[in-house]
């Protein structure tokens, strides 16, 4: 700019206007209008109509051809379509760059054709329409998703909460615990569900895995029912168990009382009730079936009580002898209803009998009358022959495994297959005393054993119920295997005068040595003896007499010389 007055004075070049359009006007404050513009806030109105003027003159304007409108209109149509169409599919982070490269490509494009050809785009609205359609899509994404996702939530708390409580129901303790670390602790009931689920597994003796269950309900509330109380008990508990310890304990024995922990034991589906007494093979416990409302006895053995090498051969010969048991179904045959394995204890679920074992009438202060004696040992060999029709054999006939019924006077021949388990114990185990007084010939020498055996067992339970004494007697072990294997017993009237000659032929055949010359059937003694019982009663009603049922023998100094025929 050339201030007006240097003009007037004439103190300016005149090269400086020469082929120039010159423009006049105030440009001191105070005088004319003043525009605010980028490059001033204020500007003269001379300096715009320069400006005005030059671009102009250099064509330095913005245009705005026809084409440019169908331009922003198809834009518009594309990125419309895409907001309505594409975007719907896309996912989350590929809409979001696919959005932006159009927002940054349509940007681009406006400023290049501003800067280089001074075509106007109107970027904006195309800009608007897609940062718009995006931010409405992906709100209608995230509302859509978060509802869905609660829905999917619901009904996933749903079905872990049911398959818990079926895995539960099943016994698979583990599987359900795993389900219900799903669920939300703070929705109801869950809680009760864990809490349960920790009762159960202290009922199987897995105090760890209850302590875990627990654990969980601790850490979001510290006085949860007794758990403050509780968990310290099983702490305590685990630490002194000895349930699967080898060589710990007696075999078969649950270790923690339900004392300690204040929960019922379980073994399958059976809840322990109490103990009923101790043998070879396990502790026996009584139990219920919670569902049937059954009383059984549960007879345990500790498989960790076996070698390793075995473990497996022991496993399936348990279940195989139970299973036969099982198809066992006599009057006076206990019943064996189910079987099992838990952790290192198997364990048969049996007929529960109220009674008391023959042991009590093996002594001479006690012994019963002879008729009554000879009924329950036919009840027994009855027993025996159907059970080896089914090819099975008990292996260990004594008074212990046979109960006399309180209620009816019955016999039930108790523990079939339970000696063949123990048969093949560790290696080091050894003959129990109070079953090698009952073992045959043929069971001494290791060789295999049929039916017949069993019979030579019953045999000498016969005799011992009889006289109060056993058969054969021995100062150690070795000598009473040799009497057995090779000495003849002696007679049962020299302990019993009153015992009849029959019945002394009886068991002459019964306890011989040589099994070809024993009883072949267990059903042909108890038919001798049957006919021995029917002599006495017809000789009671033909003299009118009736004996008096005082131990050990019949009535009157001597006892009837029986005539019976034994074929």
């Amino acid at each position: 700019q050339t201030p007006f007055s240097k003009v007037y004075k004439n103190q300016f070049q005149t090269s400086l206007f020469r082929d120039k359009i010159v423009i006049i006007g105030p440009t001191a404050p105070g005088l004319g209008d003043r525009f605010v513009t980028p490059i001033s806030g204020e500007l003269p109105g001379v300096d715009v109509i320069a400006n005005s003027v030059e671009n102009i003159l250099n064509n330095r304007f913005f245009l705005r051809p026809p084409w440019i409108i169908l331009l922003e209109f198809g834009c518009l149509i594309l990125f419309g379509l895409f907001v309505a169409l594409a975007l719907p599919k896309l996912r989350g982070a590929l809409a979001a760059v696919f959005t932006l490269l159009l927002l940054l490509s349509w940007g681009a494009a406006g400023i290049i054709l501003f800067l280089s050809h001074n075509l106007w785009l109107k970027i904006s609205p195309p800009m608007l329409l897609l940062v718009f359609g995006y931010v409405l899509v992906a709100s209608k994404k995230f509302f859509v998703t978060e509802r869905t996702r609660g829905r999917v939530e619901a009904d996933s708390v749903e079905t872990n909460k049911m398959l818990g409580l079926s895995f539960q129901q099943q016994g698979m303790l583990d599987l359900a615990l795993e389900k219900f670390r799903k669920l939300p602790l703070a929705q109801e009931g869950v809680k009760d569900l864990i809490y349960n689920l920790g009762l159960d597994f202290e009922g199987k003796r897995e105090l760890p895995k209850a302590l875990a269950a627990y654990n969980l309900l601790i850490e979001d509330e510290r006085n949860f029912r007794d758990l403050n109380e509780r968990i310290p008990k099983l702490k305590g508990a685990e630490a002194s168990m000895i349930f699967g310890a080898a060589g710990g304990g007696y075999p078969g024995d649950i270790g923690a009382t339900p004392v300690e922990t204040g929960t019922k034991h379980t073994l399958g589906r059976y809840e322990v009730v109490g103990e009923l007494g101790r043998g070879a093979m396990g502790v026996v416990y009584r139990g219920e079936d919670p569902k049937s409302h059954r009383t059984v006895a549960l007879k345990t053995i500790r498989l960790s009580d076996f070698d390793e090498e075995i473990l497996d051969q022991i496993r399936e010969r348990f279940f195989r002898e139970a299973e036969s048991a099982a198809l066992l179904t006599h009057p006076h045959i206990a019943t064996t209803y189910d079987c099992g394995e838990e952790h290192d204890l198997a364990y048969m679920a049996m007929e529960f009998l109220n009674g008391k074992n023959l042991e009590e009438h093996t002594k001479k202060e006690n012994l019963l009358p002879i008729p009554d004696t000879l009924s329950l040992v036919v009840q027994a060999a009855e027993a025996l022959d159907y059970a080896h029709g089914k090819g099975t054999v008990h292996r260990n006939i004594k008074p212990a495994n046979i109960v006399r019924l309180n209620e009816t006077g019955k016999i039930k021949v108790t523990d079939f297959g339970v000696a063949r388990i123990m048969n093949a114990s560790k290696p080091g185990t050894e003959i129990l005393p109070g079953t090698l007084y009952y073992m045959s010939p043929e069971q001494i020498a290791g060789k295999k054993v049929d039916g017949r055996s069993d019979i030579f067992s019953l045999g000498v339970v016969l005799f011992e119920l009889l006289t109060g004494q056993k058969p054969f007697r021995g100062d150690d072990l070795t000598s009473l295997m040799y009497q057995i294997a090779k000495e003849p017993h002696g007679s049962p009237r020299d302990f019993n005068p009153r015992i009849p000659q029959v019945i002394e032929k009886i068991l002459d055949k019964a306890l011989e040595k040589d099994r070809g010359r024993r009883y072949q059937r267990a059903g042909q003694m108890a038919a001798h003896l049957r006919k021995v019982i029917a002599k006495i009663e017809e000789m009671r009603a033909r003299k009118g007499v009736e004996l008096r049922r005082k131990a050990p023998g019949l009535t009157g100094p001597t006892a009837p010389k029986a005539d019976v025929v034994l074929h």
